[in-house]
């Protein structure tokens, strides 16, 4: 599929090395579990067929079986724009979760615009854009949990799928929360964390992707779009960040720290959280 839309039975024959019929049998039951999905011939003028989207989580969860990542999947925790996340089972039976990234819900354009992995990329595919971003987002997890930041703890990755300690919580929107001033507290010493220590600007960070565990602990969630501090919008990112934080918690609790005041704070040029 890397030079077709959808790949022609002459050239699955050749790549495969199987028979024609076993081919012929193999293609029927894959279209049967949408597996695969055929072409129009009156279309393309050619028999063809294509990966769903089904096919490709078969293969990224194939593969993290055999490695242990993946025992059993469970229940949706989260349906985003651009990501399904399930509770799991490891090999171990330990519980995780698995996130499924689907960037071909939004609009190529919008995310090229958003996404600079694939912004300088001609006709990628929505499964090439959704592998880069699980693996954008794996490797920043990794960084930022090394470096202590309030992240879910990276496990595996495959293909679009990432594997990661369970992310369970209340999103900050909807949390009902007694002491205000001590999560924003947190809530800024992480992203100064994820500044200074791990060079990174999650870029996207709002009331949806910060959660309020059970314990009143916070956990930062969804880093694909994390640029680094040397990135040459990361200051714009960064400000825009923080103003949807302070903005939130303005309308749960009627707090207003001085933007420019957290920016100090959280860029190292202050040592001090500011009054909240």
């Amino acid at each position: 599929m890397k030079n077709h839309q959808y790949v022609p039975v002459e050239e699955i024959l050749r790549s495969s090395r199987l028979r024609s019929d076993e081919v012929t049998y193999r293609i029927k039951k894959l279209c049967k579990g949408c597996i695969l999905s055929r072409s129009s011939t009156d279309f393309l003028g050619y028999e063809g067929y294509a990966l769903t989207i089904f096919g490709y989580d078969a293969l990224a969860l194939r593969a993290l079986v055999r490695s242990g990542a993946v025992e059993a999947i469970g229940k949706s925790l989260g349906v985003g724009k651009e990501s399904d996340i399930y509770e799991a089972l490891d090999s171990k039976r330990r519980r995780c979760a698995v996130k499924f990234h689907r960037l071909g819900r939004t609009s190529f354009r919008q995310t090229s615009r958003t996404r600079g992995y694939v912004a300088d990329r001609y006709r990628v595919s929505w499964f090439y854009q959704s592998k880069l971003s699980a693996e954008k987002e794996y490797v920043s997890l990794k960084r930022l949990f090394s470096e202590g930041v309030s992240v879910p703890k990276p496990i595996a990755q495959n293909r679009h799928i990432v594997v990661m300690s369970l992310v369970a919580g209340t999103e900050l929107k909807y949390a009902e929360i007694r002491e205000t001033k001590p999560i924003l507290k947190e809530i800024l010493r992480n992203v100064r964390r994820a500044y200074l220590k791990a060079v990174l600007v999650h870029s996207d960070l709002s009331e949806y992707n910060i959660l309020i565990k059970e314990d009143g602990k916070i956990l930062i969630i969804d880093w694909p779009q994390s640029v680094g501090v040397n990135h040459p919008n990361s200051s714009d990112y960064l400000r825009k960040d923080l103003s949807n934080v302070i903005d939130c918690f303005r309308r749960k609790a009627g707090l207003r720290p001085d933007l420019e005041r957290v920016l100090a704070y959280v860029k190292g040029d202050s040592g001090r959280l500011p009054i909240l």
